[in-house]
């Protein structure tokens, strides 16, 4: 069935009412006027593909269980509010003031706002409608944005895997060709030029022209925060490439750790143009550490060796993405349920402990890791 809206006689087409119409078209007694209906087969293929896994066949099931009257925990859904933090102060009054700029000449405005918001605040106001593109939130920026830049197939989009599935959904959307990098989960979540140029080289081999690369910091779902020098690594890369850099910086406030602090790619950006001298007086200790552990694992009966759980630490965003490596016995029932294993353990957890997440499969996760 589709609903339409058609003009009723005698009263123009100021005023419409909806009339549900059945088969491939119909024509309304009253209006006189033709209405072409659709069913899913005549869809466009590019509206039938993309996949929203965040609110998929788990989250369907949770909200079932839900009116059936089990207390159902959601973590799929990256909302830090519906999880109780509270809203962001800071930003509120910013935006408050831009909103109501008189209040900027009230002589008691600092008693009731913080001076940086005030100050924030006159600095936007100062800004050029030139220099702001707003839109209704950030997934509706992405979409405008790959839109934009993919004409047709032929064209790539570097995403970093495991990825927030905004992006192979809108890209499919669009017609486009994602083009996978993937993220190192055993040297926590990091990325690899080589393996980005290695994707690159991989994409033309096919025809692909590659014209943009999108970095989520800090990593949704993987909760990782890039570095300065892993920045600068990529801005380098993308200039090189002449690609377009596409910043998904949504969960920049939601940092639980100080070793890794989140940097913003434009700071980056600009620290890099100006003229930059430095000589490194001291070894990376740390990092010296990382790798000699890296190189020399924990070995077979120490504390530390690989467990069925494993996880990386959450250094921001909002998801933890936890590695559970099932027994194959369980992975042969799924299959013969005909799930995919991961789908599977994360519906019988749902319906034994009500919490609601997301598997790994649906980020696009590589085969045989069941995350």
């Amino acid at each position: 069935m589709l609903v339409s809206c058609i003009p009723e006689p005698g009263i123009g087409t100021g005023k419409s009412r909806t009339i549900p119409v059945h088969g491939r078209s119909q024509v309304d007694k009253i209006g006189k006027s033709k209405v072409l209906a659709s069913d899913h087969e005549t869809l466009n293929e590019n509206v039938k593909k993309p996949q929203y896994v965040v609110r998929g066949e788990l989250y369907l099931r949770a909200s079932e269980l839900q009116k059936e009257g089990k207390k159902i925990i959601f973590t799929n859904v990256g909302n830090p509010h519906a999880l109780g933090q509270k809203p962001l102060t800071f930003p509120r009054q910013v935006v408050a003031l831009c909103q109501a700029p008189f209040l900027l000449d009230d002589p008691n405005v600092g008693l009731a706002f913080l001076a940086d918001a005030i100050a924030r605040a006159k600095h936007y106001l100062s800004l050029t409608s030139e220099l702001i593109y707003l839109t209704d939130g950030a997934s509706k920026g992405v979409m405008q944005i790959l839109n934009t830049i993919i004409r047709g197939q032929s064209d790539g989009i570097l995403v970093p895997i495991p990825q927030y599935t905004l992006y192979s959904a809108a890209i499919s959307l669009y017609g486009g060709s994602l083009v996978p990098y993937y993220l190192e989960e055993t040297a926590n979540w990091g990325l690899d030029v080589n393996n980005l140029r290695q994707s690159v080289a991989d994409a033309r081999s096919r025809g692909i022209t590659v014209r943009a690369m999108v970095i989520i910091n800090p990593g949704n779902p993987t909760s990782q925060c890039l570095s300065e020098a892993n920045l600068q690594e990529i801005l380098k890369f993308c200039y090189r490439e002449k690609l377009v850099l596409m910043v998904n910086e949504v969960y920049q406030h939601n940092i639980y750790q100080d070793a890794q602090p989140f940097l913003s790619a434009r700071k980056v950006l600009l620290d890099m143009v100006l003229p930059i001298a430095s000589i490194s007086l001291s070894p990376n200790v740390l990092g010296q550490i990382f790798m000699g552990l890296m190189v020399s694992p924990p070995n077979p009966g120490d504390i530390s060796y690989q467990k069925n759980v494993v996880c990386n630490f959450t250094k921001g965003a909002m998801y933890s993405f936890p590695q559970i490596r099932l027994p194959p016995k369980a992975i042969e029932v799924a299959k013969m349920a005909g799930k995919v294993p991961d789908v599977f353990y994360c519906l019988k957890l749902l319906e034994a402990t009500g919490i609601s997440t997301v598997p790994g499969s649906g980020f696009g996760q590589k085969e045989g890791f069941s995350t």
